[in-house]
């Protein structure tokens, strides 16, 4: 019986070979766009889950409120870590990163940068499971000055020889031996470090101070032991070890601190969450990703699969009057209504094999593309992980079922009597449903386009908005740690004199985003402690940047006397003075024991130096020596010039450190990545969606046109002209588009007016988004509608009439 139903449905296939092909393609498209979505999905679900201890390691995080500002921090005080190992008896172990900038590392005469690198306890060994190829890994991290290396780092830097006791030179011209080579960790990781340097080499992990948070704390719990019994216990520890900060810092008492709604707390925060959940907390090791993506990208995969399956029971239920006398027959031959279902649901499993295998090409062939688009290292072994597979079948089962079952039940229910008296009305009773799947396949994509449209424009829009400096035709050296042994000063002097160069100002502090540390500054006779951003810059900061002077003057490198005074921005000179004027004002900061004396002799424009996911903070610049990167203004015409020169004058200075640069303009792009990434994702599938809906809609207009074959002939012959029976043919599609550009409208509203919260600086939700979407929805539906009409309107009615 089985083989019959193949052989039929075989047969059904050929004789319709441009409806099969409308709908093996059109269910390949949205099959493929599902897999690669999954793909994607599955990977940002495992991120540190390949860990055998993932499931009991945590991060101690912060939640810090201080002056009415809120902060959610990743890091943690240096001591935070062995007191809370020592202390705690859930915790098994503890370790601690401090994260780098880039690096170079000297060997011999070869030089190589190296961006992820840091600082750490050997006990990372033992809590993450790390595999070491030659070495000892707990050694090597025990021993001072001494290097973790993975087995890239070392084949790039020593080939095939053993880099075991090889010394290489660091940035801080220290020499660090490499104590043991690592596996690569994995790419589904938020910690991928190259180089890590033993604790045992940085004093400041031995120093008491509970004052900073710089470093990434983890812990690995005992078994059985739940994450709330340590956090039960922070209140006590911080009333122990950071209530006398609070009060020698500040200068007042911890419950005085806390009665004025300021708080620090921690609180363990499970490691397989990290990376999706943890959001934009205060230096993260690494970018995380974002859950609200990925339900995007579910939900847009779930909307294509559905357009595609919706083509598919409307093609197929709007193809029944065609296949009615056969059913008509078989039912007289005696076959009973679930053989008809049996057969027909073969039909449609056999479709949609197809188009599974078209899919799977199609997303073995997309896949390095897709990579690149959406910043992944997926490899062609994802397509045959336990997780694809199983997805792939689920997947075929729930489209066989989901685009079969209906057209099967429609074609199975025809009654005999009827339709072998020629009687085909049963098929024209399934209209409303197409209708209804028609406006449900342009709902989703109309949705699609407008939200497409919102995250391009608020993209536009963080590219337009006048950020308080100027971006444009500033080259970053951007080194900060080559540039740190004195040299700075001498090459900033160099390319000065360069042609074509306006101005150059030294500094690690760019505003391009990225953390820096808080520190507290003392204002008035009561010496009230405020929390903000402290930046030293040089004399040619703000000229540079193109940053502009509200009050006051700014820096001058002629006058001796500003290694003591500084300039604020509009936010802190509001947040320390008010609405009085603060130029002459005095600021105290603490050093050691004693408090040195600063005089405001400017305000600045406030800038945005974060993202615009955040408002603009109170910031304090210092007058200082000039270490950190340099930021190069030059004349856009002479870009190919200066850039030669620059370079000449790096190697003239660092022979054996690689001349690495940008533009400042790139710079600020990368902070928007992420949002890069999704639009350009969406903006495909969204364009796969709308062609999806507009191959269903193919059909169905030609399958109208065909069926009103002699209608048409009979207007033609009274005198209708082409355009009218376009008109004819075109106006219940549109009307059903005009539906699905209502119901669309204020679902796509809610869901990007949710996205845009996450920006502190956001474009409005225009009319002309939405009217742009429906305008885009209504052409291409008459476009795709209108080529068939046209066909069927140009057709010789003579030939029409005589076949009815």
């Amino acid at each position: 019986m089985f083989q019959n139903y193949l052989k039929i449905a075989f047969r059904a296939l050929a004789r319709q070979k441009g409806y099969s092909a409308i709908n093996i393609i059109g269910l390949a498209l949205g099959i493929s766009v599902c897999a690669l979505i999954t793909l994607y999905v599955i990977d940002e679900l495992s991120y540190d889950r390949s860990y055998p201890n993932a499931d009991r390691i945590y991060r101690v995080d912060g939640d810090v409120k201080f002056q009415g500002r809120s902060f959610l921090l990743a890091v943690s005080p240096p001591p935070m870590a062995p007191t809370m190992k020592a202390e705690f008896p859930e915790i098994e172990d503890a370790v601690r990163f401090r994260t780098l900038g880039a690096w170079n590392f000297t060997f011999e005469n070869k030089s190589l940068r190296e961006e992820k690198i840091a600082f750490t306890d050997p006990s990372f060994i033992n809590i993450f499971s790390i595999q070491t190829t030659l070495g000892n890994g707990v050694q090597a991290l025990t021993q001072p000055f001494s290097l973790l290396v993975t087995e890239e780092f070392a084949q790039k830097f020593f080939g095939n020889e053993n880099p075991i006791g090889k010394s290489l030179k660091g940035d801080n011209e220290k020499m660090y031996t490499v104590g043991a080579v690592m596996k690569r960790l994995p790419n589904n990781s938020h910690i991928r470090f190259e180089v890590l340097i033993s604790m045992s080499s940085l004093p400041d992990s031995r120093e008491g101070s509970w004052g900073s948070n710089n470093y990434q704390s983890y812990f690995l719990l005992k078994n059985g032991m739940k994450p709330d019994a340590v956090n039960a216990k922070m209140p006590a520890l911080l009333r122990k070890y950071f209530a006398p900060v609070v009060e020698k810092d500040m200068h007042v008492p911890y419950d005085e601190f806390l009665k004025k709604g300021n708080y620090f707390t921690y609180f363990l925060f499970p490691l397989t969450r990290i990376h999706l959940h943890s959001g934009n907390k205060i230096a993260e090791i690494s970018p995380n990703g974002s859950m609200q993506y990925v339900l995007i990208f579910a939900g847009v995969a779930a909307f294509v699969l559905l357009i595609a399956c919706v083509n598919f029971m409307n093609l197929s239920t709007a193809r029944a009057a065609n296949r009615a006398k056969e059913v008509g027959i078989r039912k007289t031959l005696g076959s009973q209504r679930s053989q008809l279902v049996a057969q027909f649901m073969a039909e449609s499993s056999m479709m949609v094999l197809c188009a599974l295998v078209l899919a799977l090409c199609i997303v073995e062939a997309v896949l390095p593309a897709f990579n690149d688009l959406a910043g992944k290292e997926l490899s062609r072994a994802a397509l045959l992980t336990p997780q694809f597979l199983g997805m792939t079948f689920g997947l075929f089962v729930l489209v066989s079922l989901l685009a079969g079952a209906y057209p099967a039940l429609v074609l199975s229910g025809f009654q005999p009597v009827k339709v072998l008296k020629g009687d085909k009305s049963s098929g024209s009773k399934n209209k409303s449903l197409r209708s209804t799947l028609v406006v449900v396949q342009f709902t989703a994509s109309v949705a699609l386009v407008i939200g497409t449209l919102v995250i391009f424009s608020q993209l536009q829009f963080i590219q337009n908005k006048n950020l308080g400096y100027n971006r444009e035709q500033i080259l970053l050296v951007d080194d900060p740690s080559t540039l740190a042994d004195g040299s700075a000063l001498r090459f900033k002097q160099e390319i000065m004199r360069l042609s074509g160069v306006k101005n150059t100002t030294v500094s690690n502090y760019l505003p391009t985003g990225g953390w820096r540390n808080n520190s507290m500054l003392f204002v008035g006779k009561d010496k009230q402690a405020i929390s903000t951003q402290q930046w030293n810059i040089d004399a040619e900061y703000i000229p540079t940047f193109g940053m502009k002077i509200l009050q006051g003057r700014s820096f001058n490198a002629a006058f001796a006397g500003d290694s003591s005074t500084v300039v604020l921005n509009e936010a802190a000179a509001a947040q320390f003075f008010g609405a009085e004027n603060p130029v002459g004002k005095i600021l105290e900061r603490q050093n050691g024991e004693t408090m040195e004396q600063f005089t405001v002799i400017g305000v600045v424009q406030n800038f945005n130096y974060e993202s615009l996911r955040e408002t603009i903070q109170p910031l304090v610049l210092f007058y200082g020596t000039p270490i950190g990167g340099a930021a190069i203004r030059f004349n856009a015409s002479e870009t190919a010039s200066v850039l030669a020169q620059v370079e000449s004058t790096w190697k003239r200075l660092k022979p054996n450190a690689p001349f690495e640069y940008k533009f400042m303009d790139d710079s600020f792009r990368e902070i928007y990545k992420s949002e890069q990434r999704i639009g350009a994702i969406l903006g495909v599938f969204t364009a796969l969606a709308i062609a999806i809906a507009c191959l269903g809609l193919f059909g169905l207009a030609a399958f109208t046109a065909e069926q009103r074959t002699k209608e048409i002939g009979i207007r033609k012959v009274l005198g209708a002209s082409v355009a009218s029976i376009i008109a004819l043919l075109s106006k219940d599609f549109l009307k059903l588009v005009g539906i699905a550009i209502v119901l669309a409208t204020p679902l796509a509203y809610w869901g990007m007016g949710v996205w845009l919260q996450d920006f502190a600086y956001r474009v409005e939700l225009s009319w002309w988004v939405f009217a742009s979407a429906g305008a885009a929805a209504v052409v291409i539906a008459f476009i795709t509608v209108a080529s068939q009409a046209f066909r069927a309107a140009q057709a010789n009615p003579v030939q029409s009439l005589r076949s009815e």
